[in-house]
């Protein structure tokens, strides 16, 4: 279990200052940070797909880290017991701060077809168009 991330990365609604960040309060802001990745909207959201590209975010810190993934399960509507069955899938990839440093964090990968969703150039949910 020492392989765990005991970090979270946000790129979407739970990031400072929009609408679903008050799910993050618990949590330290521990600055700006990038996954690989592809972003699409969903329209009220975005979602990390796999593929070239960077997705921007943020990285934050719990005391009580399991607490804080079962509140973030739920949002992200991704259940453990059965993994496949949520919109989004809860994974520990490598990102990298802004500084440099490479990190192990959480991250949520979207886990239904893409169909027509449009992608998000930028990589960040806050400079889309």
């Amino acid at each position: 279990m020492n392989d765990e991330p005991l970090k979270i990365f946000v790129y979407g609604t739970l990031m400072r200052g929009l609408s679903r960040h008050h799910f993050m309060t618990d949590g330290r802001y521990e600055g700006e940070a990038s996954a690989k990745g592809r972003l699409i909207s969903l329209g009220e959201y975005p979602a990390l797909l796999d593929g070239a590209g960077s997705v921007r975010g943020e990285v934050y810190s719990f005391d009580d880290l399991p607490a804080a993934l079962d509140v973030l399960d739920d949002v992200e509507n991704f259940d453990p017991a059965n993994p496949e069955s949520g919109e989004y899938v809860r994974e520990a990839r490598r990102v990298v701060r802004d500084d440099g440093e490479e990190i192990r964090a959480w991250l949520y990968v979207y886990n239904r077809p893409r169909e027509n969703a449009p992608i998000i150039q930028s990589g960040d949910w806050r400079r889309q168009p």
